[in-house]
């Protein structure tokens, strides 16, 4: 049977993925041809499901050839904020699994890609490395690994214990993931398949709880359904759940995280903290419209698609704790289109996603403090802009709240602020009332400072942007630095510059900060310091947990600011 759904499956993977791969590297006469283009094909439904991105896109993320340091693709997706990262393997049996080695080489190349270290890259890699460094780069990106095969389901242990030691190391115990791992085996690859790989609608089977139906005047159901539930459906058809107009618009990852946390810690609290979700589906083919009793009915909806809470769905989706989720309860809508008129669904995708999403860093606009500091800000020429807008564009005369708030930081003179805006900005917005919000947004921050500290932020950031250009070795220490370590350096610049000197009216501090050599002198000096203290006091210490850890990255800091060695 495994052997018969390989060949069932060839066929289909080739027809959506081969046209858009490069495979110029594999000449027509390789013996082995066969096998490296299915095992490509195989890598990019790995991305198109993980990600919900086109066939296009998927097969333009597979890097050809070797030197791939065990990496067979590598995608971002900007609706979750992640970075995928594939290995793929295809079994022609349809059994066994990828060696264990193999699988290392694949987590070894994930590691030297999450400190940024190119050596083991081949440099026609370089350039696609670069894009995603970026993303990496980015507090709130998460990565997210997949194994994907023709083989089993399941890694033996000799397999899966590369997986866990990397994400214990990155991990540790904070709720906010950096890195998480997943394996599509035969089964997941057939059933992707057997659906619709180009993200359309999917037939889905549903318990909804308390139960009613509308009729006029459009029929629609409505009701609770379990987070495991939930969880099935993404784990089998993945993105095709979400209609493309709304895949790239599911929310960042604080708002998830929030959403995985409740599920794990407050089960019973999540219908009260929840929106729920909105599905769309061309029929109800099996509904218990006259059953006695609603508190529970077993559903089939054909042509289904999630139109709103898609963040919702693929969060819960990624919880092991299948306990808790079977507490979980989430309202749901199903809205039928088989008597409504032409268009309907699209005019409910469409409304349903112009509706705004209100994120915690709006909330702000209630702030006293932030209508202060614009007022303080406006009468020295600055337009600072608090509110959330498409039309922000700091310049020598404006910020916005996103870079202020990093600035102020990292300008606090604590280093536990510098690792809490690192490691995700979002914290900063949770609570208005509390720290860490309070600490850098209170009666004693003054215009002058919040816009000059900003000015001098960008002087530091500018430095580390050339510092890294100018690098020959981009790995090690001094390079995990500037890559990891940014807001410490910046964090330490600011103590030894002077952070009084930030309280001048904005006039002056331009004018003394014009000719930025003194400000590039103190970040070559503190650079030197901070490699010297890691490579001292934490040799094997992976830089990219190091500087979420506030006491070590506090060590760091403290060498950082003595200034006479």
């Amino acid at each position: 049977m495994s052997s018969l759904k390989v060949n069932q499956i060839k066929v289909r993977l080739r027809e959506l993925f081969e046209p858009h791969l490069n495979v110029s590297d594999i000449s027509p006469r390789d013996a082995e041809r066969d096998q490296k283009v299915l095992t490509r094909c195989l890598a990019a439904l790995a991305v198109s499901t993980v990600a919900g991105c086109t066939p296009k896109q998927a097969a333009e993320s597979v890097w050809d050839g070797s030197g791939d340091n065990g990496i067979d693709a590598a995608y971002y997706d900007p609706s979750d904020q992640s970075v995928v990262f594939v290995q793929s393997k295809w079994i022609n049996a349809g059994t066994g699994e990828p060696e264990a080695k193999d699988i290392g080489t694949f987590v070894t190349g994930v590691r030297d890609a999450i400190e940024q270290n190119v050596d083991a890259f081949h440099s026609r890699l370089h350039a696609s490395l670069q894009d995603i460094f970026a993303q990496i780069n980015t507090p709130g990106t998460s990565v997210h690994l997949a194994v994907v095969t023709t083989g089993v389901s399941q890694l033996a242990k000799p397999s899966t214990l590369h997986f866990e030691r990397l994400l214990s190391e990155l991990n540790g115990n904070d709720p906010h993931e950096l890195v998480s791992w997943e394996l599509l085996g035969l089964n997941e690859v057939y059933t992707r398949l057997a659906s619709d790989p180009e993200g359309g609608r999917v037939t889905l089977e549903a318990q909804i709880l308390d139960w009613s139906r509308v009729n006029s005047p459009y029929a629609a159901y409505f009701g609770i359904v379990d987070g495991y539930q939930l969880k099935t459906w993404w784990k089998r058809h993945g993105k095709s759940l979400v209609v493309s107009n709304i895949r790239h618009s599911l929310g960042g990852t604080d708002v998830n995280n929030e959403i995985r946390q409740t599920a794990l810690n407050s089960p019973e609290k999540f219908w009260y903290f929840n929106n729920g979700i909105t599905l769309i589906a061309e029929e109800a083919v099996v509904a218990p419209a006259k059953a006695a009793t609603q508190s529970a009915g077993q559903f089939r909806f054909r042509g289904a698609s999630i139109v709103n809470g898609a963040q919702t769905v693929s969060s819960l989706g990624r919880i092991e704790n299948d306990t808790n989720l079977g507490l979980v309860r989430v309202p749901i809508r199903v809205i039928l289109l088989e008597s409504a008129p032409a268009g309907f669904g699209k005019e409910v995708t469409r409304t349903n996603n112009l509706q705004n999403r209100i994120e915690s860093r709006d909330f702000v606009a209630q702030d006293p403090e932030q209508k202060r500091l614009k007022e303080e800000m406006a009468v020295e020429g600055v337009d600072y802009q608090f509110l959330r807008s498409e039309e922000v564009s700091p310049s020598a005369s404006s910020c916005e709240l996103i870079e202020v708030t990093v600035a102020l930081a990292c300008a606090s003179g604590d280093p536990v602020l510098a690792v809490q805006v690192k490691s995700g900005i979002g914290k900063f917005f949770n609570d208005l009332q509390k720290a860490p919000y309070r600490t850098i947004y209170n009666p004693s921050t003054s215009g002058a400072r919040a816009f000059n500290a900003t000015a001098m932020n960008r002087h530091i950031d500018g430095w580390i942007e050339r510092k890294k250009k100018s690098s020959s070795k981009k790995n090690g220490a001094a390079w995990g630095v500037l890559v990891h370590g940014n807001r410490i350096l910046s964090a330490a610049v600011f103590r030894l510059y002077g952070l009084n000197r930030l309280s001048k009216p904005i006039s002056d501090f331009r004018s003394e900060i014009n000719d930025p050599a003194p400000i590039y002198r103190l970040c070559n000096d503190v650079h030197a310091r901070m490699t010297s203290a890691i490579e001292k006091k934490f040799p094997d210490k992976f830089l990219a947990v190091l500087f979420k850890n506030p006491s070590h990255s506090k060590v760091v800091f403290e060498d950082a600011i003595q200034a006479n060695r």
